[in-house]
């Protein structure tokens, strides 16, 4: 093949011709070994592109909120209340409800356009290629950057940009559409045997980028003390990214479309919306179609609880009697994901060696991830904060094992319209995070400051007793299927 011609597979030639971890069933690799670190590194594909997407991502989100909140301050008073902003109680408040309005309506912008986007994009994955909805996303965020540029180095554009900026991310996807994107192609490229672990690492990319992203964001800020030289770098990550996937990356194509390109009409037709639904209420076997609501019941539940608590996160450290500078709130969110990636890079291959199951894995990260938030809904010092993050590192075996069980349940041809639903409901339980928090948040202040946090907790509960559910239901149901050779259960 001529080395100018772009390297295309279908989706079981990729997972026949992909490097397992271990070469031989009879064979184990030692983990900390020279010829393991050849292994992961031979099955590489879209691993980069969601560490430089979310790299940029957690870049751009404390410097973001910091924009925001420095705008609105200026847009209300003078440099000088905004220097001394924490010794005037009136003066905080107002900012704080603007600015928690101001994200709010910011996310609204970015959540809508995805929605609807990001089904198209799942339906273009499965039916012509898994590569092409990889590019989407960045062009968008190149875009939004540009008008985040714009709005750092003029003073005077208003701080309504943002949700333009915000539009422009949305109408080519949006982060949901990158995540549906890469989880689509790594499921359809790897076996039902690898899969936990290759969507648990791949995850794993989005806590280092996160662990990483903040100091960088930080560090450029302090230096430059210019929120446009840190938009300026986020930029330029969504530019490594398209030329990575143009370059690097073998397009997965449908075979029917093998030797030719569906029509505009075949793509952005209602059919693939209304497909992209069907998904919850086919006939399926062996209580699929059960598994698949409640899966994702589960999945709502505890991404509506991350993505608010992420906004609420750095108002509560900016208010007394933290009073933290963006500086210090970078450190904590660095040192926080940091131990999320490590946990999942390092405990990923250990659970899959003991086979341990995901029920069980999402349940013991959800008993942490509320034992974090109620630690944080009472935090008063920067230490109480800081231990929050080991407190809560486990919790991020609960997105990844949700994911990894949810592509088991649907055939190789609908994972694109499935991780779509997945990121349409990703994107809703943004809005509605954002909705539910960024409201309550600053009619609770007053009151309890962490009294968000603690509800937030206490919701946990469903998604833990749904998940111990399935998991009791699932080892029944597979026993009795191996022991009793009979036709399946549609449901």
């Amino acid at each position: 093949m001529n080395s100018s011609t772009p390297i295309e597979y279908s989706s079981e030639e990729l997972v026949t011709s992909t490097v397992s971890l271990n070469h031989d069933n009879t064979e184990r690799v030692p983990f900390f070994s020279l010829r393991m670190f050849r292994n992961v590194l031979s099955v590489i594909t879209v691993e980069p592109v969601l560490f430089f997407y979310m790299l940029a991502t957690f870049m751009q989100y404390a410097v973001f909120q910091d924009l925001v909140y420095e705008k609105t301050c200026l847009d209300n008073f003078n440099q000088t209340v905004c220097q001394n902003l924490n010794n005037n109680t009136e003066a905080l408040d107002i900012v704080q409800e603007q600015s928690s309005h101001w994200i709010l309506s910011s996310t609204i912008a970015l959540t809508v356009p995805s929605i609807i986007v990001a089904n198209f994009l799942g339906a273009l994955s499965d039916t012509y290629d898994r590569k092409l909805p990889l590019i989407f996303p960045n062009i968008g965020m190149i875009l939004a950057s540009v008008v985040y540029i714009l709005l750092s180095v003029y003073e005077s554009f208003p701080i309504s940009l943002i949700i333009l900026a915000s539009f422009l991310s949305g109408i080519f996807g949006g982060f949901v559409s990158c995540i549906m994107a890469v989880m689509s192609y790594i499921s359809s490229i790897s076996s039902q045997e690898s899969r936990s672990m290759r969507v648990a690492l791949l995850e794993a990319m989005t806590f280092v980028g996160g662990t990483i992203g903040p100091f960088i964001g930080g560090a450029i800020l302090t230096a430059t003390d210019s929120h446009s030289a840190v938009f300026l770098v986020i930029l330029c990550c969504h530019v490594i990214n398209i030329v990575y996937i143009m370059f690097c990356i073998p397009s997965v194509k449908n075979p029917s479309f093998r030797d030719s390109r569906p029509s505009c009409r075949q793509l952005f037709s209602c059919h693939s919306f209304v497909s992209s639904v069907k998904i919850f209420s086919k006939a399926r076997t062996n209580f699929r179609r059960r598994n698949i609501i409640l899966l994702i019941i589960s999945a709502f539940m505890i991404m509506t609880v991350t993505t608010g608590e992420m906004d609420v996160s750095f108002l509560y450290t900016k208010d007394d009697p933290l009073n933290w500078t963006y500086d210090k709130y970078s450190y904590y969110f660095g040192f926080k994901y940091g131990l999320g990636a490590l946990v999942l890079i390092l405990l990923s291959p250990i659970a899959r060696r003991f086979n341990l199951q995901e029920f069980s894995i999402c349940c013991f990260g959800l008993i942490f991830k509320a034992a974090g938030l109620v630690l944080h809904g009472l935090a008063n010092t920067t230490l109480e904060m800081f231990i929050v993050a080991p407190l809560s590192m486990f919790n991020t075996f609960c997105i990844p094992s949700v994911r990894s069980l949810l592509s088991k349940q649907v055939d190789s041809n609908e994972l694109g319209k499935l991780f779509a639903v997945v990121a349409s409901i990703e994107n809703i339980c943004t809005l509605l995070g954002s909705v539910i928090f960024n409201s309550l948040y600053p009619l609770t202040r007053s009151i309890f400051r962490g009294m968000i946090l603690e509800v937030a907790a206490g919701t946990l509960i469903l998604p833990f007793i749904i998940m111990s559910y399935l998991g009791y239901k699932m080892k029944k149901e597979l026993y009795y299927l191996t022991s009793h050779a009979g036709p399946n259960t549609t449901s």
